[in-house]
């Protein structure tokens, strides 16, 4: 009958757009700029649309795709990750598997620079996947910054403060050097050889302070067991006191990111050179119950702690 074959029809249409939309969330499928930029823009960033990530000044040929999008495995975890290096800052997307993707970002935010930190080279050592960034230096000094690469006879764009105009000049430029590797979900400083850890951990603090702005200002202590006690104070999700748990991916992730980043040989105070800021109190306490405590305003201390803080954070986040 007439409705029975409309009916099929239907059927055959629902499962045709069910494939269409699995292949879009797979990033092995990504062929073309612009499925990649609606993959993004779906899955990682609404804000991430075709003009913006790779026609911002030209059109790109398709013929250039390998050039600017990278699909491979960054963490061994057996799933295709997504790398995405056009007009925007560097996309990084891990796919984290059942359509999730988290988007890593970088930006070496120890430098007092305007300039992004820019991907210089992708290497792979052994198994690992390592991430080479450079971040242009302005006050070079051979005490403050390690692993600096200098570019000789550079063409850069300069401020002639006399003739109140921008003109070109040539001279040496001096480039910071970080090599990211990413561990528990987060990118982090690569290292040659883990760290060889004689304490296990068995809780961890943390708390925050408020800033000149809406910063949540929120205390939360997690046990080996994940259970989580927590004080949401201002500008949180939830207000208050509450216990809860949690996830074991989530609790292995974090305490991954703290045994990695070997806390026990990481200084005690770190501060930001402005003001208005917002403080954090990071608080270890191991399996003899010696304690390692880091207070940090501007929670910028190290690249491996701004790791730990950032997923800090999305655990109060998640606290509803």
């Amino acid at each position: 009958t007439v409705a029975s074959n409309m009916k099929k029809t239907l059927l055959l249409l629902i499962i045709l757009l069910n494939i269409s939309f699995g292949c879009a969330q797979n990033i092995d499928d990504l062929q073309t700029f612009r499925k990649t930029a609606k993959f993004l823009k779906k899955n990682v960033n609404k804000e991430y649309t075709f003009k913006e990530v790779f026609d911002r000044e030209r059109e790109i040929d398709e013929e250039d795709f390998s050039d600017f999008v990278t699909k491979m495995d960054i963490n061994n975890d057996g799933l295709t990750d997504l790398i995405v290096d056009a007009y925007l800052p560097l996309i990084i997307v891990i796919n984290e598997g059942q359509n999730k993707f988290k988007e890593l970002k970088f930006r070496n935010r120890e430098i007092s620079s305007q300039n992004e930190s820019e991907l210089d080279t992708i290497i792979k050592v052994d198994s690992e996947i390592i991430f080479v960034f450079e971040t242009e230096i302005h006050e070079f000094d051979d005490d403050i910054y390690t692993n600096v690469r200098i570019k000789k006879d550079q063409k850069v764009l300069s401020y002639n403060k006399e003739k109140r105009d921008s003109e070109w000049i040539i001279r040496d430029v001096k480039f910071k050097l970080d090599s990211l590797i990413v561990k528990h979900g987060e990118l982090v400083e690569h290292k040659k050889n883990e760290p060889n850890l004689k304490r296990k951990i068995k809780q961890v603090e943390f708390s925050t302070s408020g800033c000149y702005g809406s910063c949540p200002i929120f205390e939360l202590k997690i046990t080996s067991d994940r259970i989580i006690e927590y004080n949401g104070k201002k500008f949180t999700n939830f207000i208050g006191s509450k216990t809860t748990k949690l996830e074991l991916k989530d609790y292995k992730d974090l305490i991954g990111l703290l045994e990695y980043s070997d806390l026990e040989n990481v200084e005690d105070y770190f501060a930001v050179n402005w003001t208005d800021d917002q403080s954090g109190t990071l608080k270890v306490t191991f399996e003899n119950n010696e304690t390692k405590v880091i207070q940090d305003y501007g929670l910028l201390g190290t690249i491996n702690l701004q790791a730990i803080y950032k997923k800090l954070f999305e655990i109060n986040e998640n606290i509803e």
